[in-house]
């Protein structure tokens, strides 16, 4: 089909033997001259940067106080124990951190398979080793999952105050569920002309999520951000697509008790308010104490990362300098 003399794709596909739950091809054409490319960057780079995902954030051994600690009846150092959890992928279903358990006292290998804990995480390759005991040896691990985009490293994870305690070994996390993204531009005929464009992208995930949900998830970011640009407003809440909002929330009539709040920032010393918690308001759009007292309950948790818990330390933090929440 044409529009405003402009044609647009008539084929959108998955090549059927190639689709698997971690693997797929998406073949789109045809595609005016230099289109291929430009979907195929934008939509690599998007899932290559911000999709969310989960990834292990902490691992504590009992018996192991830092990472070289030896472990009797191991086989494994804690060091080598640390990067194979760090070689996890996983589903986190919910929001709020969650833990992955691991308790043995007999010889053998213990893979990804044998650990245990909350009902919303999914181990996606199940093999990954994790540790091998030899011995009278015995292992009792916990690792800390968390949703999160992108890639933080331990001493980001450090800097926002943790692996404070003693046996506890921070991990660089790697969000990202999107493995590899690969895209191919050759050329298509439509009638006698043969400069258009027939896209092909190629995808990996980590299990977490199929390449459908992948694209998905990228094209409703694309299409959130050339709506802003379009509308030059905001975006609305969407819940469906995951998108999170980038421009602060409009304030109502009803505003703290007092106005100097608004040019406070929510990272302001002051305020004591946690690096996690400061980076999920930011990314909604958050920057002041004031802006922050002017939403809703119900604002805040339509945003992505924002819980029961992240909500009841915000109350407490409000709640400290005489100020709350806005109610409707």
């Amino acid at each position: 089909m044409e529009f405003m003399k402009l044609y647009l794709p008539d084929r959108i596909q998955w090549e059927q033997e190639t689709l698997t739950e971690t693997t797929g091809r998406l073949v789109i054409t045809p595609l005016e001259r230099g289109f291929g490319r430009t979907l195929g960057n934008a939509m690599r780079r998007v899932m290559l940067s911000s999709l969310a995902g989960a990834a292990p954030v902490s691992v504590t051994i009992k018996g192991a106080s830092h990472e070289f600690s030896a472990l009797p009846g191991v086989r494994q150092d804690a060091s080598d124990i640390v990067l194979n959890v760090k070689s996890l992928s996983i589903r986190h279903d919910g929001e709020e951190p969650c833990t992955l358990t691991l308790k043995a006292d007999k010889p053998g290998v213990y893979t990804a398979a044998s650990l245990a804990g909350d009902p919303l995480l999914r181990v996606t390759n199940p093999d990954q080793e994790i540790a091998e005991i030899t011995g009278k040896g015995v292992l009792d691990l916990t690792i800390l999952v968390e949703k999160g985009k992108g890639f933080v490293t331990v001493d980001e994870w450090f800097n926002t105050g943790r692996g404070q305690e003693i046996g506890t070994m921070l991990v660089d996390s790697w969000f990202c569920p999107v493995k590899t993204v690969n895209y191919t531009v050759e050329s298509a005929r439509v009638g006698d002309r043969t400069d258009y464009d027939c896209l092909y992208i190629d995808i990996t995930t980590d299990g977490s999520l199929t390449p459908q949900e992948a694209v998905e998830k990228t094209c409703a970011i694309l299409v959130q951000h050339f709506k802003m640009v379009m509308e030059g407003t905001g975006p609305e809440t969407s819940e469906e697509t995951g998108v999170e909002k980038a421009a602060p929330a409009k304030k109502t009539e009803s505003k703290p008790k007092s106005s100097n709040w608004d040019s406070v920032p929510i990272d302001d010393e002051d305020f004591q308010m946690d690096r996690k918690y400061v980076n999920i308001l930011k990314s909604a759009g958050i920057e002041t104490v004031g802006g922050l007292a002017a939403m809703t309950a119900d604002q805040l948790k339509a945003f992505n990362g924002v819980g029961d818990k992240t909500l009841q330390v915000i109350n407490e933090k409000l709640s400290l300098k005489g100020l709350k929440l806005r109610t409707e």
